[in-house]
């Protein structure tokens, strides 16, 4: 036999053969070990750069905070000129007394609110126009700067009764193609504030917010500055493509998330860039200041690092994957040759050897598969021994083996002469014994219908009565509809031979046995086989000399039932001395397999 020598495509494989497989593996855990020092690395800076993103936003969220503050600061100047005039004497009184839809103003009114807005100068440069309304919206009063539809003007408002009792903010774009914001809110009657008398709305330059307010707060390049109103309208912004528009409806879904919380900043994509969001809400006025820039504005640096540490993590990857291969392969090319020697699909795979004499653990393991293989070899031509022996003991046992078609053509011949002869009982005995010994000897099927187990029951009967000649009467009173359900073959026939054999014993008279069969509950069909013969005390009686009671034995019978259907099912026995013997079987509902034309199916009695 010439032994597999290992091919080996490298000397560093043969020189790494020379090592323990313990220490090869530690030598690659050192190595291996390399990566995740290379992902706590990784990780760390990763938490190093979520720190510096966070402490990046609370700035920013600190900056929008101011920016919205300075905002509220600037704009309550405004509304503390609505304050003034809303409930100043004279103002009051002119729209207290305006009832009527189509009421003109005269000029005696004019000229007191001419002189009352003398009285209190415009807070800013910034407010372009002043316009008062009484509660039917006729202009009360209108310095006349600018205008816009009428359309527009009653969809402004129609926003201020919403918005009310809270100032309202809204954007316009006036006949001479300027922006502005318009500050309104609806006038109450100071003696009754359910009263409502008019509106009052101050026309406020737009610059003022995207170009005084906002213009010293940046968030790098691509950033924006939105003042939106609660129903998404933007009212300002630094860009101003966006006036006047409407914000995306998810994003103001996300916005109005935590409107609770006065300030809040999340992450969005915008045009497929990823933007971050911060957004303080203003509940005096419901409305939104939103501040949107992109991610990379705060990420940039750290992209750079996170460069720099993946290719340094990726060369340390391909470095521990080549060595790991290196001793991968020192260990998995003895092993497959191990494999292939060991897969022996024929006699001739004994023959070959796998011959590794390396000094490593593999090696070892070869040497004691090639003595396990001559082993095996020896084995094998004694079972071919064996295999001789076998077929010689069974050709003997063949040879004296009963041949059961001679036997049953020999008892065919007898009944015919019995026949002959006029001898109806000894004809009718052999008939009953050739079917005995058919359902003995050929048929081996263990579970059979209880009409079947019946039918041999009363060709044991027949035969039984050719021996106790008058001695015993049969009678049965089975229940029909029982008769399909399965019972183990030759379960009645001991209980029989018990009652015949005891029952007529001491008996001078011949004896009665009645077989029985109804349905029980919980699905459960009972068998009673009874005789009045002589009888015993059942309270005496021990499982052995139970067993003793027949060739089988009733002990026999109630294991096979307890083994096929459970420890509920069996025989129970009763007798008295002078009364006869009861024995009660009790089985499950289970149809035979010809009736339902399947396997033992469970069905419910009747």
């Amino acid at each position: 036999m010439k032994p597999l020598r290992i091919s080996s495509n490298s000397k560093l494989i043969n020189f790494l053969r020379n090592f323990k497989i313990r220490n090869r593996l530690l030598c690659i855990f050192l190595f291996v070990s390399l990566v995740p020092v290379s992902c706590i690395g990784i990780y760390a800076y990763y938490v190093y750069t979520q720190s510096i993103n966070e402490k990046l936003g609370r700035s920013n969220n600190q900056a929008m905070y101011l920016l919205n503050q300075n905002f509220i600061t600037e704009l309550n100047v405004f509304r503390k000129y609505i304050d003034t005039i809303s409930i100043n004497a004279d103002c009051q009184q002119i729209l207290s007394t305006s009832d009527d839809e189509n009421f003109v103003l005269n000029e005696q009114d004019v000229q007191t609110i001419t002189n009352l807005r003398t009285k209190i100068p415009f807070p800013s440069i910034y407010l372009k126009n002043l316009r008062i309304l009484d509660r039917h919206r006729n202009i009360v009063y209108d310095l006349g700067y600018d205008d816009i539809d009428a359309e527009r003007f009653n969809e402004l408002v129609e926003n201020i009764d919403e918005a009310s009792p809270r100032d309202s903010l809204q954007y316009i774009y006036t006949y001479r193609r300027s922006d502005k914001i318009v500050l309104g809110r609806k006038i109450y009657s100071i003696h009754n504030y359910s009263e409502h008398i008019g509106y009052i709305l101050l026309y406020l330059d737009e610059n003022f917010f995207s170009n005084i307010l906002f213009t010293n707060v940046s968030f790098g390049n691509d950033s924006n500055i939105m003042l939106v109103r609660s129903d998404g309208f933007i009212i300002s912004s630094q860009k101003h493509t966006l006036l006047g528009s409407q914000l995306e409806s998810d994003l103001l879904a996300e916005i109005r998330k935590n409107q609770d919380t006065f300030s809040q900043t999340f992450y969005y994509t915008i045009n497929g860039i990823k933007q971050v969001v911060i957004s303080n809400y203003n509940p005096d006025l419901d409305n939104y200041l939103v501040a949107t820039f992109p991610y990379s504005y705060i990420s940039a640096e750290t992209n750079q690092i996170n460069m720099m540490l993946i290719m340094i993590a990726v060369i340390l990857i391909v470095l521990c994957l080549y060595i790991t291969f290196l001793v991968y392969a020192s260990i998995m090319q003895p092993i497959n040759h191990i494999i292939s020697t060991c897969s022996i699909t024929s006699d001739e795979d004994l023959n070959s050897i796998i011959g590794d004499t390396s000094p490593d653990e593999l090696g070892f393991l070869g040497c004691s598969i090639d003595r396990m293989i001559h082993e095996i070899q020896l084995f094998s031509a004694r079972w071919i021994q064996d295999q001789e022996q076998k077929r010689n003991m069974e050709l003997e046992v063949l040879q004296h083996q009963i041949n059961a078609h001679f036997l049953f053509n020999t008892l065919h011949s007898l009944r015919v002469v019995a026949q002959m002869n006029d001898v109806p009982i000894l004809a009718q005995g052999i008939s009953s014994l050739t079917f005995l010994l058919q359902h003995t000897l050929v048929k081996k099927q263990e579970l059979i219908p209880i009409s079947l187990e019946v039918e041999n029951l009363d060709h044991y009967f027949t035969v039984q009565s050719i021996r106790y000649a008058g001695m015993f009467d049969v009678k049965y009173n089975l229940d029909e509809e029982t008769l399909v359900y399965e019972i183990p073959r030759f379960a009645l026939q001991p209980l029989a031979e018990n009652a015949i054999i005891h029952g007529t014993s001491e008996e001078d008279e011949p004896i009665t046995i009645t077989v029985e069969s109804h349905f029980a509950n919980n699905n459960t069909i009972e068998i009673i086989l009874r005789d009045n013969g002589c009888g015993f005390d059942s309270n005496h009686v021990t499982n052995k000399s139970k067993n003793c009671f027949s060739g089988i034995g009733i002990n026999n019978v109630d294991q096979r039932i307890k083994l096929h259907y459970g420890s509920e099912y069996g025989l129970r026995l009763e007798s008295q001395p002078g009364k006869g013997t009861f024995c009660y079987m009790t089985i499950p509902c289970k149809l035979y397999k010809e009736v339902t034309q399947n396997e033992f199916t469970d069905s419910t009695c009747r």
